[in-house]
């Protein structure tokens, strides 16, 4: 064992969770033949196969599950060892790589910004906004040091933390002399904007309209927050919001904001992350100024919506 490399068990950490040397030398940034050598060299050292070898890629053997997660349990210390050296600090320093869902983009992360920005003026905050299928993606190959996404299924390579629990709402233009608030489950047929599949959220979305709602409502799919909102303003569409987004704006817009209660629908945001990688203080600074201010008015919409 005195010829293993860290370097054996990044590379072999990539191949598994990509399954694809070719894509696994992308990702950190090597040659494929560079991939190969070093996956080729740690099966030596190791006296194991890890892998076997196809025509489409490489699929692990019953060693090689078992090596990889003992692979994440080593790397990750690692990076606890540099984070611990990191806190010594009187100050932090660095870039944190966050991603977020349009939903925050509108309601969430200005005052998350500013508020951190104060508090730590030597951090470069670098943001993505995309979809959870994009952002789940950007973790798992490490591109992003975590990001905040509705609760779904999850690739190997990314573990995830419970952040809070939203209130999905009905959103649609209110009435000029006020309107009555809709149930979903009883309101006449609707012409709704929805997020494509590629949202975790719209899998429930669609079986609480397949399996609670009497009408059949018309579905327009639209990965565009400011365009949703656009449509909504005109009055001709309804949409399916969580309340993160509605809630901190309540008291400006012209939106009609009815909670889906009969039965409630709800959405869970997971902060994740890569799976061998440890949390850096400042990730973890901006992590939790994040998740302080999503659970702030998950709480809130509880309290407007569920206390009663």
């Amino acid at each position: 064992m005195r010829n293993l490399k860290l370097q054996h068990l990044r590379y072999f950490v990539a191949v598994f969770e990509e399954r694809s040397i070719t894509a696994a030398a992308h990702r950190v940034n090597a040659t494929q033949s560079g991939v190969s050598m070093q996956l080729r060299d740690f099966e030596e050292t190791l006296g194991l196969k890890l892998f076997d070898r196809t025509s489409t890629g490489v699929v692990p053997t019953k060693a090689g599950e078992q090596i990889y997660a003992r692979c994440n349990r080593v790397l990750r210390e690692i990076n606890e060892f540099a984070v611990d050296i990191e806190t010594h600090t009187d100050q932090l320093y660095g870039t944190v790589r966050a991603g977020i869902m349009p939903t925050f983009a509108k309601s969430i992360l200005a005052p998350t910004l500013m508020r951190f920005a104060e508090q730590h003026p030597f951090v470069d905050v670098n943001i993505i906004e995309g979809y959870s299928e994009t952002l789940t993606g950007k973790v798992a190959k490490g591109d992003l040091d975590f990001a905040v996404v509705p609760g779904g299924d999850l690739p190997t390579g990314v573990r995830s933390t419970l952040v809070d629990t939203d209130i999905e709402i009905l959103v649609r233009r209110g009435g000029e002399g006020g309107s009555k608030p809709l149930e979903l489950a009883t309101a006449p047929p609707l012409s709704l904007v929805l997020p494509g599949p590629g949202n975790a959220r719209r899998a429930k979305i669609d079986r609480y309209l397949n399996n609670m709602c009497q009408s059949k409502h018309t579905i327009l799919e639209l990965d565009s927050m400011m365009a949703t909102f656009d449509l909504l303003e005109k009055g001709q569409f309804a949409s399916i919001l969580p309340g993160c987004l509605c809630l901190p704006s309540i008291e400006e817009t012209r939106l009609e904001l009815s909670p889906l209660l009969n039965p409630v629908l709800q959405v869970d945001y997971l902060l994740i992350e890569p799976s061998a990688q440890a949390t850096s203080a400042v990730v973890s600074a901006f992590a939790d100024a994040l998740s302080e201010e999503i659970r702030k008015w998950c709480g809130f919409g509880r309290e407007q919506f569920l206390s009663h």
